[in-house]
């Protein structure tokens, strides 16, 4: 607890009444003090007895189901007195890092009634894609007359997840109307045809399953619902795999590699679903899997994926020459020319991933992050071909792809690389000296024997910059030229 401005005033003005009455010896001033001096200790002690019965709930809610970097996002805010006096506060919803206020006020002082609820709404912008955590409430309530303030903080933990931009949505859309999806002579096959395949085998009903295709007979034997199995030719199950390594994360120009390798991941996912193509995706980094769908042609399976997409971590902001990317370097770890290009969340976050591979070592498992995903994926189907789209640039994982290649040709499998080529995303000097001449040339040849190693693999290969889009990408694979 604390004595407010106003109480300290209070307080100067019961010491200038003692002066005064001492010299003046007059009976008034001591009276007038001794009155400011009760009024003050009697506010005191009956704030510290609410103080102390306070209960008060706050919850916050994000009125939005989908938010975008650069847009306005509504969030709502409900203080629940539940006192047998009013509660008179000053109430400040803290916004995370990178956040603006948009309309509304974050802050908001009011007189909230006994046994009662208040709420108070604004909306804020985030400047870039990524998880954003909301903190607690801050609370300064105050006493009756003003004297005395109280700071606490009610916990109501929220967690937003925010997408590059809402033109990626429309522009899945739009590719997905306009292209089709052929890879090595998986041809397109229309809706209709799909009724007419060759029936294959039955499995236990799931949610979003077509009720003409429920298994009535075998229901009638085993008690539970089936559903039929169909051999779709000319389609392939598809995995859309994305890299969020440290160095995807890393960004020193207008569009970070990871937002980049996220839109092409939703558009990849619609053209393929919308060819009836069963696609599934997931997101790795070094260590471990962040998140994962299966592949599916159910209904809103398109949604599963944004959903899943969401949780892949933002983009670091880097200045200009902080850090130097090795090309073909497998390590989580990025040669810096600065003490300050790594900071103390990085060492942390690449301790934490070093604690996790001596865990899966310690566990006995030798696969972890993107060969984990795929063996495990490969493991589950027991058999089928399936093609494997990884968008990675290389750098940090460049390792775990060139193993998922040869896992995936020992396999029968199928995998597409698309690199986000480091150097494409970075900042074009206006000035281009002998050091960064050697450098470049040194990337490209890194970049070119990365890309032998992975069609010795088996493995197609795409390298792609900040302009590349999916309906290019989509064509590219459609020619061949893959």
């Amino acid at each position: 607890m604390e004595t407010s401005p106003l109480g300290k005033m209070l307080l100067v003005f019961c010491a200038v009444f003692v002066l005064a009455a001492y010299l003046f010896m007059s009976l008034s001033w001591v009276v007038v003090c001794s009155g400011l001096v009760l009024i003050f200790v009697y506010s005191r002690r009956r704030f510290l007895s609410e103080v102390f019965h306070s209960q008060v709930k706050v919850s916050r809610e994000v009125l939005d189901e989908l938010a975008f970097a650069r847009e306005p996002v509504a969030v709502k805010v409900e203080i629940a007195n539940l006192n047998a006096t009013p509660l008179q506060a000053r109430f400040e919803d803290r916004l995370p890092h990178g956040c603006a206020v948009a309309s509304g006020s974050n802050v908001a002082f009011a007189k909230v009634p006994p046994r009662s609820v208040w709420s108070f709404a604004y909306s804020f912008v985030a400047e870039r894609r990524g998880r954003l955590a909301m903190d607690d409430v801050v609370i300064e309530q105050s006493d009756v007359f003003g004297l005395h303030t109280h700071r606490l903080e009610a916990p109501a933990k929220t967690t937003v997840a925010v997408h590059t931009r809402r033109e990626s949505l429309s522009t899945a859309r739009e590719v997905a109307r306009r292209e089709h999806f052929e890879y090595a002579g998986v041809t397109r096959t229309p809706a209709v045809a799909l009724r007419e395949f060759e029936h294959s085998g039955i499995r236990e009903y799931a949610p979003g399953d077509k009720a003409r295709d429920i298994h009535w007979k075998a229901f009638t034997r085993l008690g539970r619902l089936m559903t039929k199995t169909y051999k779709r030719e000319g389609t392939l199950e598809t995995m859309v795999l994305v890299d969020c390594s440290r160095s995807m994360r890393l960004s020193s120009h207008k569009v970070a590699k990871l937002d980049h390798a996220t839109d092409l991941a939703i558009q990849l996912s619609r053209v393929l679903l919308s060819n009836f193509h069963k696609t599934g995706a997931a997101a790795f980094d070094e260590t471990s899997v962040i998140s994962m769908v299966e592949s599916s042609l159910a209904k809103h399976q398109f949604e599963r994926i944004l959903i899943a997409l969401r949780d892949i971590p933002g983009a670091v902001k880097v200045d200009d020459g902080a850090a130097v990317l090795e090309p073909g370097t497998s390590s989580p770890l990025l040669r810096t020319q600065s003490p300050t290009a790594v900071g103390k969340g990085d060492r942390g976050a690449f301790l934490d991933a070093l604690k996790g591979i001596t865990a899966h070592r310690n566990a006995g498992m030798q696969d972890i992050g993107l060969e984990g995903v795929i063996r495990d994926v490969i493991t589950s189907r027991r058999g089928g071909e399936m093609l494997f789209v990884v968008i990675s640039d290389l750098i940090s994982s460049r390792d775990a792809v060139v193993s998922a290649a040869s896992l995936c040709r020992r396999t029968g499998n199928r995998i597409l690389v698309i690199q986000t080529y480091d150097d494409w995303y970075s900042k074009p000097s206006s000035c281009l000296d002998v050091a960064g001449a050697e450098r470049l040339c040194c990337s490209m040849s890194g970049a070119v024997n990365t890309e032998a190693t992975l069609r010795r693999a088996g493995a197609s290969f795409i390298r792609i910059g900040p302009a590349d889009t999916t309906a290019r990408i989509v064509r590219s694979i459609r020619r061949g030229v893959a």
